[in-house]
């Protein structure tokens, strides 16, 4: 496309977000540049030199088992030889050959680069794709595999997704993890796409729960610097704002400053599943855990039904590790740009927007939060009669959890910052 034209006009806009919201994977664009709202996830995976044919080989079996689960045949791709897409076929696919690849890559301090997709060219969405770097400078840079996965699909089977996405945190034992949708950019390059920028900004005025993820663009962290410095606009620097699963590690719940059962109280919500991973140790022993979180569904939220609850709970634990100047464009923005796209300095805004004095999209846009379908008797606003004795808790003050009798009115922190104080029951007393 031109990038001195208009890529969407106002009609053609809304034609793509209401066709995503019948269904995702709704593809725009030129013939092999269609880009659509997908579902992913991307795990990015810190290591060291002596780790690099062990996290390799992961991505590996990952691949294989991807190939074997999708629904959909992969029709391109990247040969890790030479780096070029090409059809796929025994030999190139190969678990063999795969990994006599890697141990060259090892052998001579070379990228490991994987990556397949079920279009005939990597620039552009996909129902499944995938792509991982393992990295040769894992003292700079995170190792990552991302995975574009079918809406339909996983609708159908849920466990069988949930159950691979289990195996594959306890083979990479990842230090980010995300997964949620967003506009398919798996197989993407270094480079990005403009096209896809564009479609990212357009697509976060009208939809909470689309997420911007960029593996090569985002994965520096330079952990082993002198002074600990961390780049601010790299995921090295804080975790991004979760749209539906996320991993907090050991590293960043640490740095978060929370034991796990505090994880669990500051998420205690009958819609919010958390899952205990056992992480090991630079050493090699098992010594801590780490905790993939899901809230709810997988969900756009439209802006207009209201700022979701789930994820103004996620935002919230995570808000003093967030990496609010992540940079979240491929291409750097430029004076006289005529489409939307993030800068400098909306990005941190977006990142910002489950925050309770946020704007975003606009103060006109933004709906009053949504809450999510629970009991009567689980949740409970400042004001309103107690529905059901028990403890209660609320984010709106960490220290208030107390007990409460039937009938009792619910206080309220109208000084908190968290916003609106909405009180829940907690969740072992729930029968």
């Amino acid at each position: 496309m031109s990038t001195a034209h208009i890529y969407l006009k106002d009609d053609e806009i809304a034609d793509f977000v209401q066709e995503t919201k019948n269904e995702t994977q709704y593809f725009y664009g030129q013939e092999g540049y269609e880009y659509g709202v997908c579902p992913y996830i991307s795990f990015y995976v810190f290591h060291d030199q002596k780790k690099f044919l062990s996290v390799a080989n992961a991505a590996i079996d990952i691949l294989d088992e991807l190939k074997n689960m999708a629904d959909l045949p992969f029709a391109s791709v990247c040969n890790p030889k030479t780096a070029n897409w090409v059809v796929p076929t025994d030999a190139n696919m190969s678990l063999e050959y795969l990994r006599k690849q890697a141990i060259w890559h090892h052998e001579n301090k070379e990228l490991f680069i994987l990556g397949a997709t079920d279009m005939d060219g990597p620039e552009c969405s996909a129902c499944w794709a995938f792509s991982s770097y393992t990295s040769r400078v894992a003292s700079s840079y995170y190792s990552f595999v991302k995975i574009t996965f079918r809406d339909s699909w996983y609708q159908k089977n849920k466990s069988i997704w949930n159950d691979f996405v289990l195996r594959c945190i306890s083979r990479l034992q990842p230090e980010h993890c995300y997964s949620g949708y967003e506009i398919g950019t798996t197989t993407m390059s270094v480079f990005g796409a403009y096209e896809s920028d564009v479609m990212e900004r357009i697509c976060a005025d009208y939809f909470y729960g689309v997420d911007i993820d960029h593996p090569p663009k985002m994965d520096y962290h330079a952990r082993n610097s002198e002074d600990g410095w961390a780049p601010r606009t790299k995921l090295g620097g804080g975790l991004r704002t979760p749209t539906w699963c996320f991993m907090l590690s050991p590293y960043w719940r640490k740095k978060l400053g929370k034991s796990v059962s505090e994880v669990k109280q500051a998420l205690s919500h009958p819609d919010i599943h958390i899952i205990e991973i056992p992480y090991a140790s630079a050493e090699g022993g098992a010594d801590d855990v780490g905790l993939w979180i899901r809230m709810g569904e997988l969900s756009l939220y439209p802006v207009e039904e209201g700022v979701p609850e789930l994820l103004t709970l996620g935002s919230a634990l995570i808000k003093p590790i967030r990496c609010d100047l992540l940079q979240l464009f491929t291409l750097h923005p430029w004076e006289g740009d005529p489409n939307p796209r993030f800068d400098f300095e909306n990005g941190p805004l977006w990142m910002a927007r489950f925050d309770p004095d946020s704007q975003w999209p606009t103060p006109s846009a933004r709906a009053p939060m949504k809450f999510s379908p629970t009991g009567d008797d689980l949740r409970c606003p400042a004001g309103a009669a107690c529905p059901r004795s028990g403890i209660w808790w609320t984010p709106a003050d960490s220290n208030a959890r107390r007990a409460f009798l039937q009938g009792e009115e619910m206080p309220d922190f109208p000084e908190s910052t968290y916003g609106a104080t909405i009180w829940y029951r907690e969740s072992e007393q729930r029968s």
